[in-house]
């Protein structure tokens, strides 16, 4: 057993489950070792958030005796399944100022939170920073899908401003976490993008610093189809909330369009730190297979509970 020595930040950190997998004490073992071995900084303290129901005991685990002697480990149930409202919940079992928000299958490279800490002290504005997420670049495939997927908290808008956090892991000032809580029975999708919305109009600074690496994990094409799906279903909705009156179809058609786009506007900006050149080819082929699970979701938006009970994401 290798004795934990690293600094200990002042830093709460909040871990959530927001993708149903076979093994969730697992994915959350994984987790506590990540961010409780980093040999540049650990948190102070950290509280995994589960489901009323589920129950997890890392004092019972040796592998995970020496983190919980260096970073207090608390595990809290909720009486929610929805990871957004775990996330809020967390909150008030944390005792620390700044507060990083992680999902459990998103795991840190080393100096993640080291990284975004001496990045807060010097962007004092910032309300949020989160880092780069990605699949991995051992492959074609995952280098095309960290793109698609997660480049877009990258682009910065027309007056250079970032307005994506990242809900796999980001740091938060603990006051915006307070004035921004997630809106509860929409799913991850739905919510965050509201959060997002509304941060954007009360112009709450947010920061990216791309040196703070974590890698999500990659599941192949079932987990890629569900999350499309999602991102489809999530535009359809926010098209309907602007104009309830339009059809279903055109929603859908409307949605998939506004994905592309937003796919071709992150190309556009932050491609190259992505994908190599060779990867171009794959990645245009995408950008239109990605489209027919994004149209399943988009059409689905008559049947929210249905929508809701089939997929894996919570």
């Amino acid at each position: 057993m290798t004795e934990v020595t690293s600094p200990v930040l002042p830093v709460s950190l909040i871990i959530v489950s927001d993708y149903a997998t076979a093994d969730g004490d697992g994915e959350l073992r994984l987790a506590l070792q990540a961010y409780g071995r980093d040999p540049e900084g650990i948190p102070a303290e950290i509280v995994v958030m589960l489901p009323t129901g589920r129950s997890f005991r890392p004092d019972e685990d040796p592998d995970l005796a020496e983190i919980a002697a260096a970073a207090a480990i608390i595990v809290v149930t909720h009486d929610s399944e929805e990871s957004s409202q775990l996330k809020d919940a967390g909150l008030a079992h944390c005792r620390h100022d700044v507060v990083a928000v992680v999902e459990a299958d998103c795991l840190p490279r080393p100096g993640w939170l080291a990284t975004l800490f001496s990045s807060f002290a010097m962007m004092p504005e910032a309300e949020a920073i989160s880092g780069r997420t990605s699949y991995g670049d051992d492959s074609m495939m995952k280098r095309v899908f960290s793109l698609l997927d997660r480049g877009f908290l990258e682009c910065r808008d027309p007056d250079g401003r970032i307005t994506h956090v990242s809900n796999n892991g980001a740091l938060y000032r603990r006051t915006m976490l307070e004035r921004f809580p997630y809106e509860p029975n929409l799913g991850p999708f739905i919510s965050a993008h509201l959060r997002q919305h509304a941060m954007v109009r009360e112009g709450i600074v947010v920061e990216l610093d791309a040196r703070a690496l974590s890698n999500h994990a990659y599941e192949g094409l079932p987990f890629l189809w569900d999350l499309r799906r999602n991102k489809g279903f999530q535009h359809a909705q926010m098209k309907l909330r602007k104009a309830p009156e339009r059809g279903r179809l055109g929603a859908a058609l409307s949605a998939v369009m506004a994905s592309f786009n937003e796919n071709r506007r992150t190309a556009r900006a932050v491609g190259r730190d992505f994908c190599r050149p060779g990867d171009w080819p794959l990645f245009w082929v995408m950008m239109f297979l990605v489209r027919i699970p994004e149209f399943a979701g988009a059409i689905a938006t008559d049947d929210t509970a249905g929508f809701m009970a089939s997929t894996k994401y919570r």
